[in-house]
């Protein structure tokens, strides 16, 4: 009996963003799609649930639900995954929280994570850990994570990406320690030596940290199919596939070619294979729509093409 061919379960973060468009326009509805285009033709449209809670979408739902794991039931907090990264002791009275670099431009938020070398990100990490110790928050060297008393963090404070172009002091959080840490981390960075080199030659800064989204540990029944894996580079994303079982095939792999190359081994041993890419951050929210258009095409072209022949020559 022949056995099924692999499955290739394809996710493209940020493709269908609508932020700033107007009605009759997207960045996907826009771009030169070809691959994705021919797709839709030849499949079949499953079931499709819309949400509109934009503060879902910043959590760990959707990528549950893409791995068939139903959110109502499961830790939603994208720290309680980024946990399962790295080893931290936590008491009954502690929580995880996301913990993220931000770049301002003046107050406003500009950047999340600038791109930090590893030995700039580990100068920046121990000393505003060192400063928000003072606050009672532990933030961890390996992880984008931090740990802190539950009663002092503000389960209010949103997701980075809610916040850019916006004036960080208008997302200030309501309880005092989470606030003051905010404020220590700032003090830290202000000024500091790292940052400094940075901006004269030419790049961001890590201005402040953001710490949200209070969860505790995830715990998620293993896959039905033992021969399920991922390919990606998105903590978030890596972490949920982690407690849910799925083994990371090809960690380096960070470049498209990288990634289909990952993928096509993949194809060979496992019987699903979940490709996640995200277009960057900052492109995501750029005003001008013709490059947000640029960035969905060159996904078909360089990803869904490629990815989709590997799947056919499998």
């Amino acid at each position: 009996m022949k056995s099924s061919p692999p499955l290739v379960v394809l996710v493209l973060g940020g493709v269908a963003e609508r932020e700033d468009c107007p009605d009759d326009a997207s960045p996907l509805a826009l771009a030169a799609t070809p691959h994705l285009d021919r797709l839709a033709r030849e499949g079949r449209v499953l079931r499709v649930r819309l949400v509109d809670d934009d503060a879902l979408a910043t959590t760990a739902a959707p990528f549950l639900a893409l791995l068939g794991v139903d959110p109502a039931g499961a830790e939603t907090s994208v720290a309680s995954y980024l946990c399962t990264l790295a080893v931290l002791p936590l008491a009954a009275e502690e929580c995880f929280v996301g913990a993220a670099f931000l770049s301002l431009f003046r107050d406003e938020v500009a950047d999340i994570e600038p791109d930090l070398r590893p030995t700039e990100r580990e100068v920046l990490v121990k000393d505003t850990a060192q400063a928000v110790a003072r606050a009672g928050f532990r933030l961890h060297a390996g992880a984008p994570i931090a740990v802190a008393p539950r009663a002092s963090v503000d389960p209010a404070a949103p997701h980075p990406e809610a916040m850019l172009g916006a004036s960080i002091d208008a997302f200030e959080p309501g309880r005092p320690q989470h606030a003051f840490a905010h404020r220590l981390a700032r003090q830290a960075l202000d000024g500091h030596e790292v940052n400094e080199v940075r901006r004269d030659l030419g790049g961001n800064g890590a201005d402040a940290l953001w710490m949200w989204g209070p969860g505790g540990p995830a715990r998620l029944d293993p896959p039905s199919d033992d021969r399920a894996s991922t390919v990606g580079t998105d903590p978030a994303w890596r972490a949920v596939c982690a407690a849910a079982g799925l083994l990371l095939r090809a960690p380096q792999a960070t470049t498209p070619p990288q990634m289909v190359k990952a993928v096509a081994n993949a194809l060979k041993r496992d019987a699903i294979v979940y490709l996640h890419v995200r277009r960057g951050v900052r492109d995501a929210h750029l005003r001008d729509l013709r490059r947000r258009a640029e960035g969905v095409a060159a996904l078909d072209r360089h990803i869904v093409g490629p990815v989709a022949k590997a799947a056919a020559d499998a």
